[in-house]
């Protein structure tokens, strides 16, 4: 059986209302995610990631890796989801990316990330790679958070 779908939960020392801006500010997603943002925040808006092929962020690419979609859930501070497609990946399928909030402490959020759509065909790109990026940004928002 293929795995489709990647959960990940963390426990960040912020509030639900930090952990939101980290996620869906563009000039804070910057400072842990991806080199360059754009997200419209409300449903039906854009976003657009890129990922610099000399970061040190998104390991070693031959080119910049581009994420594009649209906002399909935006409730602040509990809930971000967004549909997910890598641009310069061929036959990479429509994925969604769905962040879900919920206070645990004064102080304390736990953070449940979803990314789902996976069809088992997009190659080293895919699943693992992608379970493997997570864990890392999920790290680093952690600790983006923490220093907030």
């Amino acid at each position: 059986m293929t795995k489709t779908e990647i959960r990940k939960t963390i426990e960040i020392d912020a509030s639900p209302e930090t952990v939101f801006r980290a996620i869906s500010n563009p000039a804070e997603l910057t400072n842990w995610f991806p080199d360059a943002a754009i997200l419209e925040p409300s449903v039906g808006g854009k976003f657009k990631f890129t990922f610099s092929k000399d970061s040190t962020r998104c390991g070693k690419n031959q080119e910049d890796v581009l994420s594009e979609g649209k906002v399909v859930e935006f409730v602040p501070n509990k809930k971000l989801a967004y549909t997910w497609q890598h641009k310069n990946i061929p036959d990479f399928p429509e994925t969604v990316v769905t962040w879900e909030l919920e206070q645990i402490g004064k102080s304390k959020t736990r953070v449940t990330l979803t990314h789902s759509g996976f069809t088992g065909k997009e190659g080293d790109k895919g699943i693992e790679a992608h379970d493997q990026g997570w864990t890392f940004f999920l790290n680093e928002l952690a600790l983006y958070c923490k220093n907030k």
